[in-house]
């Protein structure tokens, strides 16, 4: 089974890096980047129409144009279940929010990329249940 793994960034250095890290913890995975929430939106949906909605989400707070917590908000209402905040601003209030309209937990980038991405692996081979991190590790 391929997972689907989209990433909703808009910086793209943040895409390759995430793409090395991946790579060493899981094999048969496919990342979907997308670099502005409405991006995200259009991809989803389409996917929804194929029937293959991403398996995890690593969703950006800060974007231009469409913030985190409204994207999360919109893939959630067309039935994405499994959003991750992936943030290098903590702020607990935002995290509340997110979590209000979808996001089942947070990845700080400041905990180092592999990190992030050996997290995304372990929810995705279901060793553990996504957790929101309110510390780094």
């Amino acid at each position: 089974m391929t997972f689907r793994i989209l990433l909703v960034d808009d910086e793209p250095a943040i895409h390759e890096v995430m793409l090395v890290y991946l790579k060493r913890f899981l094999d048969d995975f496919v990342l979907l980047v997308a670099s502005s929430g409405q991006q995200a939106i259009e991809m989803a949906s389409k996917l929804l129409d194929d029937g293959k909605l991403p398996d995890i989400v690593l969703m950006d707070m800060k974007m231009p144009v469409m913030d985190g917590i409204e994207c999360t908000q919109k893939l959630s209402e067309i039935g994405v279940k499994n959003i991750h905040l992936l943030t290098a601003y903590f702020d607990p209030a935002a995290v509340k929010q997110a979590a209000e309209v979808g996001a089942k937990g947070v990845m700080r980038k400041s905990e180092g990329f592999m990190s992030v991405a050996r997290k995304v692996a372990d929810m995705i081979r279901g060793t553990k249940e996504p957790t929101t991190q309110t510390s780094a590790s």
